[in-house]
């Protein structure tokens, strides 16, 4: 099984997105996505976001919040994955050096389901926009 670790940063109300590079052996080429990534052998899914947000924008987790948790199977790949997505609050006196992708940029909620986006980021970004907002949910 794979796993991976996403973080959602928020920055003054809009949502930090990284655009994929245009690779063909990269998962969603040229995708707007979360920043976060697969665990290495041993590491837990905290440490692991830790790692990969340090890696790819040089911010610093200071809290994090478990937000979405899902295990799936999808077509044209053949390793099932487990995916766990944190709201992060970060250290902002960090500059952000973006250190994997083409570009980085905040989005306001409204704009992001316009983009591009890789679908369960989309789905982890909506349900924190809304849990943030205290909807409740007729599901509940």
């Amino acid at each position: 099984m794979i796993k991976s670790a996403k973080g959602i940063i928020v920055i003054n109300g809009n949502y930090l997105l990284q655009l994929r590079d245009n690779k063909k052996n990269i998962y969603f080429p040229n995708f707007w996505c979360l920043f976060g990534g697969q665990l290495d052998a041993k590491e837990t899914y905290l440490s692991a976001l830790r790692r990969e947000i340090k890696e790819e924008t040089n911010l610093i987790v200071k809290k994090s919040r478990k937000i979405f948790s899902i295990k799936y199977n999808m077509i044209g790949i053949k390793k099932k994955r487990s995916m766990i997505y944190f709201e992060c609050k970060v250290d902002k006196k960090n500059k952000i050096i973006l250190g994997e992708g083409q570009r980085f940029k905040c989005f306001p909620f409204n704009k992001i389901k316009k983009l591009k986006i890789v679908p369960m980021d989309y789905v982890a970004i909506h349900s924190h926009y809304y849990n943030s907002r205290n909807y409740t949910s007729f599901y509940r």
